[in-house]
């Protein structure tokens, strides 16, 4: 993908990037959207469309070439990042959903010129992995390191040549969750598609476990059955929670959970002794996709990627629950039509300012042009929706950190596409 400059900025945030470009030690809210395979970095500073930057970008300015200049990071990712916790050896470092593999080299006809570099230490290396999650330093660049489960006969297949269905935990990762101990769980969508009834295309959790040298080798799956699984939220008491959207429901799985791969000694992986599995109730919110905390509170936001309204019209309704499903509000409500399509991915601000994607669903529930956008609250009441980024292409996750979490001068990035309503294709 090309990288084009962006259109002026309104002056409001021109003046922005002055304060912070003066002001580098102060830390500051970054949203972290992840579209088109591309990570952007919003610098938000409370109006619509403020300054946003590349933060990962996935491919060579010239796929066909490991001559040129490199890209900075050149992974293609997608949902949410997770920072390792503390005291596992990883100082700072995180993982977000990783496909990269399979979109320069499987996907992409002919393959990226960089899919035959076998040189680590080449800053076109890709690697041979299946989807899975990668890891990455401080400052975004890929650690050469991905997380992923086992595909069987995936290594010999030959350069370019379809290894066929990935099988699940491989068909389409995306968000993650660490407990204290390291442990990291995780997301795979499955094949998102509610008329594919075949059991090992189903979405599926499963958690990955701390091992030597800095491995997450060995993994167990807690559940196996869930048609498009959402990303993963944990509460402070270290249950998990994750929205079955396919089928209409937010699932709480509590202990036990699997310690380590000897409590799933069996070739699928699965848990012998399954967690304790319940429906978390999301009243007015038919079709859950994403949740996430409330600040100081045991209070859910939880959005619906449809209701009110149809594909192709915009829709879906973003709400908050206490601790036991109960509907507490509306968030995001009294807006005309097409003012919120289909939220998705959603994460909180230090100020507890809502951030959100949108997919942007069309009738036939492909996806059109989808925005990143945000609700303010002023006294605890939410205001009306601004938008943040449009024209984008699939955005999944949204995450925000705060800056002092990474080691990047986020004004030297290149800006961020600003795409053209005819390029949204999609495609994630």
């Amino acid at each position: 993908m090309s990288i084009a400059r962006r259109r002026l900025l309104p002056v409001l945030a021109a003046l922005a990037v002055l304060f912070l470009s003066r002001a580098p030690a102060r830390a500051f809210d970054v949203v972290l959207s992840a579209q088109g395979e591309f990570m952007d970095a919003y610098l938000v500073n409370g109006t619509a469309f403020p300054p946003k930057y590349v933060f990962i970008d996935p491919d060579p300015a010239d796929p066909s070439s490991i001559t040129g200049t490199p890209p900075r990071v050149g992974r293609h990712v997608n949902g949410k990042l997770c920072f390792f916790p503390r005291g596992l050896g990883y100082n700072g470092q995180f993982v977000v959903g990783d496909d990269t593999y399979r979109e320069a080299c499987l996907d992409s006809n002919p393959p990226q010129a960089r899919c035959s570099v076998t040189q680590r230490g080449s800053p076109f290396y890709v690697g041979k992995d299946p989807d899975g999650w990668g890891v990455f330093a401080r400052d975004g660049t890929w650690r050469k390191r991905h997380i992923h489960t086992a595909w069987p006969g995936f290594a010999t297949t030959p350069l370019g040549t379809d290894p066929g269905q990935p099988p699940q935990g491989n068909i389409d990762p995306q968000g993650c969750v660490f407990d204290a101990r390291g442990n990291m769980y995780g997301n795979d969508v499955g094949t998102g598609d509610p008329t594919d009834m075949d059991p090992s295309h189903q979405g599926s959790l499963l958690v990955f476990f701390p091992g030597p040298r800095q491995g997450y080798d060995t993994y167990c799956f807690l559940d196996k059955d869930l048609s498009q699984a959402g990303m993963p939220a944990m509460d402070e008491a270290g249950n998990i929670y994750i929205a079955e959207t396919g089928k209409g429901r937010m699932w709480k799985y509590s202990p036990p959970f699997p310690s380590s791969a000897a409590d799933c000694d069996n070739p699928a992986h699965l848990v012998t002794t399954p967690p304790t599995k319940r429906v978390f109730p999301t009243p007015g919110a038919p079709t859950p996709a994403a949740i996430v905390r409330v600040p100081g509170t045991d209070h859910w936001y939880i959005d619906s990627v449809l209701l009110p309204g149809v594909p192709g019209t915009g829709g879906g309704i973003i709400n908050e629950y206490d601790a036991n499903g109960v509907l507490v509000r509306n968030i995001v409500q009294n807006v005309p039509p097409g003012t919120l399509l289909n939220p998705l991915g959603m994460g909180v601000g230090s100020d507890g300012t809502l951030y959100y994607a949108e997919l942007n669903l069309n009738s036939d529930f492909s996806t059109g042009c989808g925005r990143v956008s945000m609700v303010q609250f002023v006294g605890g009441v939410p205001q009306a929706p601004q938008v943040l980024g449009q024209n984008l292409s699939f955005p999944d996750g949204v995450t925000v950190i705060d800056s002092s979490q990474v080691q990047v001068d986020f004004l030297t990035l290149p800006p961020a596409p600003e795409p053209a309503p005819s390029t949204c294709n999609g495609g994630g």
